[in-house]
């Protein structure tokens, strides 16, 4: 009996994580156009800092984190090690990412190391789950390489973080300050964030595209770059040595050819493109552009009045251009499958994919949520209010309706109720698969 309650826990946290995802990146996307002016002024204030954490952590580190626990036991075919404490993660997850949101945005900087020590604790349960799965296929997998060394990024990141935070109480740390955030933005937003989209988009968009050609097997080598390159440049910022021009190239070079690979994948697909392929494809024409920003605030550091605006850009290029553009396009292949799948493991009636799926938002979802994106980054550069705030407005207007209709879909997994679609007389359900 406990074995069974295990896997019906295991089962539904990914919808817990993903739900938790969807209402952080609603409210992100909301509270961007009144914070938008503080932004073109000057990044690095506590307001903006809670913004950005409610994307990088709130948003994405959520999502990213349901993946895994429905996908890493399924790729490695093993069980979750320690299923009892996956729900002590996520709540100190929720309590510790609130918490250093809150504090952030009241400049409160003894909360905000406190609760960056409570995201310390979430963290590690969550890596206590994921590295013993991951581990025996660690060298051989593409994705359980990637999932593996990302795993670790986030570990690094998080204490990286928590002292960056406790230094604003006790100032011990030498250094520039925008250099020292700079090494725990690599951690986090390449090392953790990146590695893992780019290790599980290798196993994940060949299922939805069908490609006509093999993955190569460079592919683990690219994996092995990006976090040879992130180490270093990351080790370069926090210690300030030398070459870090070098090492961002390097990272450069290294997610290039992670788009080539991509590219190739796209030109062979098999099946049409639909709304998960275009985020796909908006993703990596975003990615091509924060490399290039990447690159050149190396060179001219975040410093200065260009270097503030540059910053700014890259980060809207990367954190709301590429990664957010490859989560929403994943989540309309994934969050109905996982919803249909607690479904049937709670035994309730059952519904079909496209039942939960409001299809009819995703084209203005689409055009809203890019095309806010790039005014937002135009305004950046520009030093333009007004541009950006009409970016971010788009932004907002897109955003909150894929929240919307995401939670909705999400919903489903909480409640008993079938959609209204469900209850047409000449709806056709899929043959069921046998469980074991």
């Amino acid at each position: 009996m406990a074995t069974t309650r295990d896997s019906l826990r295991i089962g539904r946290m990914p919808i817990h994580f993903f739900t938790i995802a969807v209402i952080f990146f609603g409210a992100g996307v909301a509270a961007t156009p009144f914070l938008v002016g503080r932004v073109v002024d000057f990044f690095y204030q506590p307001p903006i800092l809670a913004l950005v954490h409610i994307f990088t952590l709130g948003w994405i580190t959520a999502a990213i984190m349901g993946v895994m626990y429905r996908y890493v036991p399924a790729l490695t075919r093993r069980p979750i090690a320690y299923p009892r404490i996956a729900i002590w993660q996520l709540a100190l997850f929720v309590i510790g990412a609130i918490g250093l949101i809150s504090h952030f945005a009241n400049g409160i900087w003894v909360g905000v190391w406190f609760s960056a020590a409570i995201l310390i604790v979430s963290v590690a349960m969550f890596a206590a789950n994921m590295l013993p799965c991951l581990y025996r296929q660690f060298g051989r997998g593409v994705a359980e390489t990637g999932m593996f060394l990302a795993t670790c990024f986030l570990l690094v990141a998080a204490s990286i973080g928590f002292v960056l935070a406790l230094d604003k109480s006790i100032n011990f740390l030498a250094g520039d300050v925008l250099t020292n955030l700079a090494g725990h933005v690599q951690f986090a937003a390449v090392g953790w964030v990146t590695l893992t989209i780019c290790a599980v988009s290798y196993r994940m968009l060949p299922a939805f595209i069908l490609p006509k050609i093999q993955l190569p097997k460079s592919t683990v080598w690219q994996l092995w770059t990006l976090a040879a390159a992130t180490v270093a440049l990351g080790a370069t910022l926090l210690f300030e040595l030398p070459g870090a021009l070098l090492w961002s190239v390097a990272i450069g070079a290294s997610l290039i050819a992670y788009m080539i690979t991509m590219g190739r994948l796209m030109r062979s697909r098999r099946m049409p493109i639909d709304f998960t392929a275009l985020h796909a494809v908006a993703g990596i024409v975003w990615l091509v552009l924060a490399v290039v920003a990447g690159l050149t605030l190396a060179a001219v550091g975040p410093q200065g009045v260009a270097g503030s605006r540059l910053a700014s850009a890259y980060g809207a290029m990367g954190l709301l251009g590429w990664i957010t553009n490859f989560i929403i396009g994943m989540s309309y292949q994934l969050f109905p499958g996982f919803v249909v799948r607690a479904r049937s493991t709670a035994g309730w009636r059952a519904v079909t994919v496209a039942e939960l799926s409001i299809e009819s938002i995703r084209g203005p979802v689409f055009v809203s949520y890019n095309g806010g994106v790039a005014l937002l980054v135009m305004g950046f550069l520009l030093a333009s209010k007004f541009i950006a705030q009409v970016g971010a407005i788009g932004l907002a207007i897109g955003g909150i309706a894929y929240s919307v209709t995401t939670v909705w879909t999400l919903s489903f997994a909480y409640r008993e109720t079938v959609p209204r679609a469900a209850n047409n007389p000449l709806r056709v359900l899929p043959p069921e698969r046998p469980t074991s």
